[in-house]
This record gives C-alpha cells, structure tokens and sequence, in this order.
C-alpha cells in the first residue's frame, strides 16, 4: 500500500498485484492511470500514536542504533516503534528509504493496518513486493517497501548499495538459520544498508544457538563472531554420543548475553501492561487398556528399528516421536495421505470442555490435518485459520473470531502464531496437540495474551496420561527456562 495524506485526508494507492490491506476501513476503489488501484479511505478517522513510556524508550533505542534488536513481547507495539524510529530518522536526514522484510501475512495486513490506524504514519507511501510487478514496487519511490521472506530468492539480484538505509527484519527468527537460503541471499547485502533492526518476541524459542543467526544479520559477526562452528566451540559443548544437540553452562550463557546487551531491548509486559493473569492448565486424557497397549508396541516398534539401525538420527527420532503424538491425538498417518483413526479420548476430553465453558469461546490448536478432519466432524460450525488461506479468507476469520459470536476456532500455529490479533474473540486456548516448537507455542498463546485482553486468560493443555505428550511439555518447560534467563539479563 501506499499511503499518503493531503490536506488531512488520507488517500492510499496499491500496486495492482498487491491485495487491499486488511487494516481498519480500507476499501478497494477504482484502478487508477498509473497502473495502480486507489483505496477509499474517506471516513476513516485515524487516531494520533501516543507512545507508552517504554515505547517511547524503544524508539530512542532504535534511533541511537545502526545495530538494534527489540525483543518485546508480541502485543507490546514493536510495530508502532519501528515506524516513529524510521520517521524519526527521516526528519534527522540520516534514513529515507526502509526494506521491511515479514512473513507474508504479516506483510499483507499488519504493517498496512498499523500505517492506516495511526495519523502521523499516514504521510508514508508503501508498497508490498509481491506478484507481477514486484521488481517495479521494489524500485519504485516509496518510503517503505514490505517483502516477505520467501521472496529474497528473486529479490536479492535487485537490491543494489543506495537503494535502502534501513533494513527491519519483523519476526527476525525467520533467519535464525545460516544454512537456509534466505540467509545465504541476505547475507551479502547487509553491507548496502546503513541500519540494520530486528524485531521478535521469541529470540531464543528454541535454545541460545538459534542467536548467531539472528545477531549476524544485524551485526555481521561482530559479537558472536562470523562463523557458526567458532561460535559453538566457544559458548557451547555437546555430550557424548549426541552429535545433535549443543549445551551450555551458566557460566557461558552469562558471556553470550552480555555481548548482546548493547544491541537487545527486552522489557517485560507484566511491569509494563496491565495484563490479566495467564493461567496455564493441564488436562489428563486417560487411554483405555487396548489403547495403552498399543502406544506402548509402537514405542517399542520405533525403540528397536533405531537400536538396530546402531544410531539415532534427528530425523528417524523426529518420526518416532510424531507418530506417538498423532496416536494420543487419536489417529495416525499410514503414508503421507493416508490415515486411519485409532480413538477418540481427546475428541471427548475436548468436548467436556466445551461444555463446561458453557458457550465461552475457545481457540484449540492442533498439528496434523487428520486431527482437523475429526475435529471439524466432531464440531462442524467451528471457525478455521490454517495455512495456504489467502488474505482476505484470514481477516474474515479474524474478524468473526473477535466478533465474539463464535464458540471455538480451530488454529494450525505454524500458520497463526505471528501477526494476528485474537484477543477480542476469547481468553481460552486448548493444545489439542502439543508442538515441540517453543516459538509456536508462545506465540500462539500471545495472540490472546496480549494487550487488549481484559479477562484472565486460561491455557488448558490436553496431555494423554504415559505417553509422550508429557515429555513435550516438559521440553517446552525447558525452552522458556532458556529464554526467561536471556530477557531477564537483557532486561537488567
């Protein structure tokens, strides 16, 4: 989108590849002489942004640093920051162009809705990188340019030294990877621009190796080093017989976070926020005998093949333990179509719960497609936010979740856990199905634990009794030991 104000009234123009925002009162309009579609804002009244204390403080740290990270909680308004940080920059003439890189959707709807809700970011012209004129919008005279992380595999030939000073990587932890191909495609432009920002609530979801990356793209390598194996032998050490998995002390923890404490801004939203309490709940499934006996020979099936094999892999383990977290969840896969169900003790288990919330709405994550074929069996007017959905099918949910009149949403959360706002919908999450991916987990969570919310927010977690579906809570346990102890030194 690119969004402009003339004499107070804001008038918006979209490329015509790019799809109307799902901001508050865009409307699509009449295609224009220059190959773009106008949006009708007229009505819209935007509200001037007033900054909390801490947002305030944010700003000025991006402002005062060409290397900056904002580790805030989802919810906290990192957003909002980053543009009065650009602005401000602009009026100080040390920036005039900035390249947002986020996820798809997040690039689809939330950086449009926040420049149209708040008056002083309705000067900026804006345009998302995507469709048939993508190279044109990524040339074009914008302010902001908006690409999502899948495209810098064509993007990347085009970005030349000049064309941007400011690149804000919104959900940094994309690029956690230095063998991924969206890295190997950054990496040699970090050069071309004179501030380099990240954004995420979840910097270490799944452990402090998961940083290099992040800090890379920021600082090329000046404080954790340029190369991932120097990085490992100094902070971190593995066990014997685990070729996977990387550990670290105290001690080591307490040396890396130090280097990040001039670059990272972690505030905690309990002292920040008038949050409600998060109450997380567990609720035992108990399988009968036959079923027991059955996980029990398919553990063992699994146990045996890697014993003989004289090895376990992060692959054939990664196997092993979805086929145990399909079976708690009641069906399995054969193949990769295939499939036939094994029980439904969580089917039940989910739906006592429904009916002791009495009509309280209630958002139920799940994993497997399987589970969401049963699920939408077992509860047919249920609402459904998974991934491959376009835009506008997104915000229409959305927008009937937070109406309040639905009773329970059905969430994939590898697709839902960055950039929506269901808080207005419910105050109750139940796991279906328990992910092993901290960031998921915590940010699915914050999509109703956030600010807005009102009412005390409860995490009910479905958990079979013996079975692998504890251990995953207990990774989870571990991973937000982890991560607590990187925002708590950040936010000393």
């Amino acid at each position: 989108l690119g969004i402009q104000t003339t004499g107070g009234a804001a008038q918006t123009a979209a490329s015509t590849h790019s799809e109307p925002a799902a901001g508050d009162g865009v409307h699509s309009g009449a295609g224009g002489l220059d190959g773009t579609v106008q949006v009708d804002l007229s009505g819209f009244a935007a509200k001037t942004w007033v900054p909390h204390d801490y947002q305030q403080r944010a700003v000025e740290w991006l402002v005062t640093r060409p290397e900056g990270a904002l580790f805030l909680p989802p919810g906290m308004g990192k957003t909002s920051c980053s543009l009065e940080a650009f602005i401000t920059l602009r009026k100080m003439g040390y920036a005039k162009k900035m390249l947002i890189l986020a996820p798809k959707k997040v690039c689809e709807a939330t950086w449009p809705a926040e420049i149209s809700k708040w008056f002083q970011f309705q000067g900026l012209t804006v345009g998302f990188a995507h469709g048939e004129d993508r190279v044109h919008v990524l040339k074009a005279k914008l302010d902001i340019v908006l690409l999502n992380y899948d495209g810098l595999a064509w993007a990347h030939q085009h970005i030349k030294p000049g064309m941007f000073d400011i690149l804000l990587c919104d959900e940094i932890t994309k690029l956690k990877n230095h063998k991924s191909k969206r890295f190997e495609y950054i990496k040699p432009l970090l050069p071309h621009f004179r501030f380099r920002w990240g954004l995420t609530g979840s910097p270490a979801a799944n452990g402090l190796i998961d940083l290099f990356g992040q800090v890379y793209i920021l600082d090329q390598g000046r404080r954790l080093g340029r190369y991932i194996t120097h990085y490992r032998m100094k902070y971190f050490h593995q066990k014997p017989n685990d070729d996977y998995g990387w550990y670290i002390t105290p001690e080591k923890s307490k040396m890396l976070i130090e280097r990040l404490e001039d670059m990272a801004m972690y505030l905690d939203p309990k002292e920040w926020l008038n949050l409600p309490e998060l109450l997380t709940i567990p609720r035992p499934v108990y399988l009968d005998k036959a079923d027991q006996n059955k996980y029990e020979e398919l553990e063992d099936q699994f146990i045996i093949k890697m014993e003989e094999a004289g090895y376990v892999t992060a692959a054939n383990a990664g196997v092993l333990t979805s086929k145990l977290r399909q079976f708690t969840g009641g069906g399995i896969y054969q193949d990769s179509e295939t499939w036939h169900r094994v029980h439904d003790k969580k089917l039940d288990a989910l739906e006592d719960l429904v009916d002791e919330l009495a009509g309280a709405p209630l958002m139920v994550a799940y994993q497997f497609e399987h589970e969401l074929i049963r699920l939408k069996e077992r509860f047919p007017k249920a609402l459904v936010l998974k991934g491959g959905m376009n835009s506008f099918v997104v915000k229409g949910t959305v927008d009937m979740w937070n109406s309040g009149a639905h009773e329970i949403l059905l969430v994939q959360p590898s697709s839902a856990a960055h950039g929506l706002n269901l808080q207005f919908g419910g105050a109750a999450i139940c796991w279906f199905t328990l992910t092993y991916n901290y960031e998921e987990y915590s940010q699915l969570i914050a999509r109703i634990y956030r600010q807005g919310q009102t009412q005390r927010v409860f995490n009910y977690i479905l958990a079979a009794d013996k079975t692998i579906d504890a251990r995953v809570a207990r990774v989870l346990s571990a991973k937000d030991v982890v991560q607590e102890d990187l925002f708590k030194a950040l936010k000393r």
